[in-house]
C-alpha cells in the first residue's frame, strides 16, 4: 500500500510591528488566512465564497437587523398628539431608507 505525502506546508510569520495589520486586513477580507495570501501574493479572486462573512458585512447584517426591531416596535405603538405622531411617522421612514440601503450595501433585493 503506497501512502501520498502531502508537501510541506509553507508558513508565513508577518514582522512583529505588521501583525496586528495583517490579522486586521485577513479578518476585513472574510477569507481565510490562506486565501488571503495566495489572493495577494498572485492578484487572482478566491476559489470560493468566503465561509465568513468580513466584519464590514457583519456589522451592516447587525444595523439591518436592529433597523427592522425598531421599525416593527414604531409601527405597532403610534404615539398621541400631533407632534409626535408626526416624529413617529418621521423615524418610521428613516428606518425604511435605512433598511432600503443596508439591503443594497448587502447586495440584497428585499
Amino acid at each position: 500500500m503506497t501512502e501520498k505525502k502531502r508537501d510541506a506546508p509553507i508558513s508565513y510569520r508577518p514582522p512583529e510591528i505588521l501583525r496586528e495589520e495583517f490579522r486586521a486586513r485577513v479578518e476585513k477580507s472574510g477569507l481565510s488566512v490562506n486565501a488571503f495570501i495566495t489572493q495577494a501574493i498572485f492578484a487572482t479572486p478566491p476559489a470560493r465564497q468566503s465561509r465568513r462573512p468580513s466584519v464590514a458585512t457583519q456589522d451592516l447584517t447587525r444595523l439591518l437587523a436592529e433597523a427592522a426591531q425598531l421599525r416593527q416596535q414604531l409601527g405597532t405603538q403610534p404615539m398621541e398628539g400631533p407632534r409626535q405622531v408626526q416624529l413617529h411617522e418621521e423615524a418610521v421612514a428613516a428606518l425604511t431608507d435605512i433598511r432600503t440601503l443596508l439591503m443594497q450595501a448587502l447586495g440584497r433585493e428585499r
